[in-house]
């Protein structure tokens, strides 16, 4: 395959990378919209699901309630509740079974009915009609006459399989004598509820916040009981969709409140199910941005080699030339039309064609004093510039930074040259000599301006240079800034206006990038006699850094530079002072022993200081390489000697919780003072040390009920309780219920689980 020229790539890459922004920005922007629909289209279907599932079954558990409520009206029921029931009354018995059953039918499947009689001492259920004894009828009295309603939807704690509707009866009396049962199993409700898919499991929760029903457990789904504790409340909205986040990862549940019996009814909508859903459309984005690169490639390859060819064909007209190698196909050309012109022109259409360089050179002469006033005239005339004007200026012109990672020595001065171009487009001839390079990275104009009034000229030189700035930002994107010097009215002056440009550059250091700068009327020579210095804000940043407070070290820092640069008025100031905080911060490093962190050459430091151009640079500069390492190693420092004394209270607390142990009796083990103890465990652990103790006498005395048969009292004597009434009530502060109830529940739950 023939070489390409070099001209080909620089036209076939510029055409690559646009082509693959315009692919990135497409496919991107179809991804995100695309993602956003799926997410609405899910939560949509998952909140239809909920609404669903919530008219479903309040459908039956509704049918089931007005059942009851037409039989308990029936005015045979009244007699019935109210007297005795024998095997004699086999007829009265039948009868209510039979209606039991019937009601039974308009629940879920295994509905099951019991009416129970307080006044005839009976129960009729599945299991027929039964005589109660005292504790019997005790404990039925309890779990249901002294709930606070008429009629209640309920789920026992001794019961966790089931759910019951109970009606104290009769309805229409003050005075009840029994209760009607309806026993709905939890089970037979997975049946009624609509699911989608078994990522979408479905929680209901009573006006209490009490777990009713879930198809899966709580902690496997991710579903944190603060999250569901605001739909419960009454001024919450009936349906909708809630934020959440679990264990650092965010998901939504979707919800719907029954206005029947306040319960509500809760999907986990969780982000696997979004990105299972754009899946097909992440493959489909891929590919289609696979098929447009390549297509663009294909594109820009048969643009560039139609484009080149002019190129080509031009290089073979060139005659060969004796010499080296050349960097490009311009180059060589160039080479070439020089020799053709320097041997067919004469030398004053050689010079003529050189016309642009001659002004250039020119305007480098002006600008470092080379020219006599006679000698100004005679170019001026030459080269056809004004002869006449009202003010003269320097605009010096730099790029405000360039990663020398990103741009090559190359490419910037590329970007030089098209700023050069930019100011000469911009500018009319008539109103400009040409412009120079002064160094690598400035360059200068001299402006022409035909005001006689010095604030118009200053006022048109403000709008020219401001288009300048603007339009290298739209076709570079690029930050330019520029100082414009005094105005002057002699060439012979150039020299000095260019040292004022350059000095007004100086001035970004406080007003930031793209700064346009009038030596005149903005920059101030330093007033040693009132300059200022934040030596308060320095000194408490060094104490933060000494004592490892990393979040207040860095606060003291935001605000030390911030004053820095907002009080200094001049940039030679704000320089003097930036060195002299720097200075106090290698003095400082000396102190804690750290010079490990500090650059291995001062003078490098400061010259790297000397060197940037904006506040933004030497705030950066000064945070992440100087003053960030030493709040990290000084954390680090302290972090490790808290741990290590945190660790040994731990286990003193752990080996001798059950003796009479105090902070003081600590301190005096470990031969520290006690408030030191104290605020080391209070900054390591977020809690007290009595706090902690309490804690861990609370979780041993938990431990005791559950797995050992000792007695109340001795467990409180051993944790240090005067008295076990003591120990009794800060047990149900922090359980809810006594040690008592607390030993009977899970020895209860133990035998449960042993039997399954």
């Amino acid at each position: 395959m023939k070489r390409k020229p070099k001209y080909f790539y620089r036209i076939f890459l510029p055409f690559v990378v646009v082509g693959v922004l315009a692919v990135i920005l497409f496919n991107g922007f179809a991804y995100f919209f695309t993602k956003d629909s799926l997410e609405e289209k899910i939560t949509l279907e998952k909140q239809e699901n909920i609404v669903q599932t919530m008219n479903t079954l309040e459908q039956k558990l509704q049918a089931v309630d007005y059942t009851f409520n037409s039989y308990v009206y029936d005015p045979s029921f009244d007699r019935i509740i109210q007297q005795p029931l024998a095997a004699s009354h086999f007829d009265i018995y039948q009868r209510v079974d039979k209606r039991l059953n019937y009601i039974s039918t308009f629940g879920p499947n295994q509905t099951t009915a019991e009416l129970i009689s307080f006044d005839g001492n009976w129960t009729i259920n599945q299991a027929g009609l039964k005589q109660l004894t005292d504790a019997q009828q005790n404990q039925l009295y309890q779990d249901y006459m002294k709930l606070p309603n008429a009629s209640t939807w309920l789920k026992k704690a001794n019961e966790p399989h089931e759910i019951q509707l109970v009606k104290k009866v009769p309805l229409h009396k003050a005075e009840k004598s029994g209760a009607l049962v309806i026993h709905i199993p939890l089970g037979s409700l997975t049946d009624l509820i609509y699911k989608e898919d078994e990522s979408s499991p479905i929680f209901i929760y009573n006006q209490d916040g009490q777990l009713v029903y879930g198809s899966v457990n709580e902690k496997e789904a991710g579903i944190r009981t603060q999250d569901i504790s605001p739909l419960i409340k009454a001024d919450h909205s009936q349906i909708g969709i809630v934020n959440a986040e679990a264990d650092e990862k965010a998901y939504k549940l979707a919800y719907s409140k029954s206005m029947y019996n306040g319960w509500v009814y809760v999907t986990k909508i969780d982000e696997a199910e979004f990105m299972a859903a754009m899946k097909p459309t992440v493959i489909g984005t891929v590919m289609m941005s696979a098929l447009m690169l390549g297509l663009t490639i294909m594109i820009a390859y048969l643009s560039s080699d139609y484009f080149s060819r002019p190129i080509r064909e031009l290089q073979t007209l060139m005659p060969k030339t004796k010499g080296g190698r050349y960097r490009d196909e311009f180059e060589l050309i160039g080479t070439s039309i020089r020799n053709v012109l320097h041997q067919n022109q004469s030398l004053e259409n050689m010079v003529t064609s050189q016309l642009e360089q001659l002004k250039t050179l020119f305007t480098i002469n002006l600008l470092h004093g080379r020219k006599t006033e006679t000698e100004i005239q005679e170019e001026l005339e030459k080269f056809g510039y004004p002869l006449q004007w009202a003010h003269l200026y320097v605009l010096v012109l730099q790029i405000d930074h360039l990663d020398s990672k990103k741009y090559t020595s190359k490419e910037k001065d590329v970007l030089m040259f098209g700023v050069s171009q930019v100011v000469s487009e911009e500018i009319k001839e008539t109103e400009r000599l040409a412009t120079a390079m002064i160094d690598s990275k400035t360059q200068a104009a001299i402006f022409i301006s035909y005001e006689e009034d010095e604030s118009k000229s200053a006022a048109v030189v403000q709008a020219h240079v401001e288009t300048i700035q603007r339009t290298v930002k739209e076709l570079f994107n690029v930050s330019i800034s520029i100082g414009i010097s005094r105005p002057f009215h002699q060439l012979s002056e150039s020299e000095q206006a260019l040292d004022q440009g350059i000095n007004s550059l100086k001035y970004r250091l406080k007003v930031g990038k793209e700064a346009i700068v009038f030596h005149g009327k903005m920059f101030e020579p330093p007033e040693i006699k009132t300059s200022y210095f934040p030596k308060l804000l320095e000194n408490r940043l060094f104490d933060s850094i000494k004592v490892g407070e990393s979040e207040k070290a860095k606060e003291e820092l935001d605000l030390l530079l911030a004053d820095l640069f907002k009080r200094n008025r001049g940039a030679y100031e704000l320089e003097i002072h930036m060195m002299r905080f720097i200075n106090d911060v290698i003095e400082l490093m000396q102190l804690l022993g750290m010079d490990s962190l500090m650059v291995k050459d001062q003078k490098t430091l400061y010259k790297a200081v000397f060197e940037m151009e904006t506040a933004e640079e030497i705030e950066l500069f000064i945070k992440e390489k100087v003053i960030y390492p030493m709040i990290q190693l000084m954390e680090e420092r302290e972090s490790s000697q808290y741990k290590s004394i945190s660790e040994r209270i731990i286990h003193v607390i752990q080996q001798e919780y059950d003796t009479k142990l105090t902070l003081e009796a600590v301190a005096t083990k470990l031969h520290y003072n006690p408030n030191y103890l104290s605020e080391i465990f209070k900054k390591e652990f977020g809690q007290s040390f009595s706090d902690y103790l309490s804690n861990y006498r609370y979780t041993m005395a938990k431990a005791w009920l559950k797995e050992t048969d000792m007695p109340v009292k001795e467990i409180a004597e051993r944790l240090q309780y005067n008295n076990s009434q003591n120990f009794i009530r800060f047990f149900r502060k922090m359980e809810g219920i006594t040690p008592g109830k607390y030993r009977e529940q899970n020895r209860f739950g133990q035998l449960s689980s042993n039997n399954e």
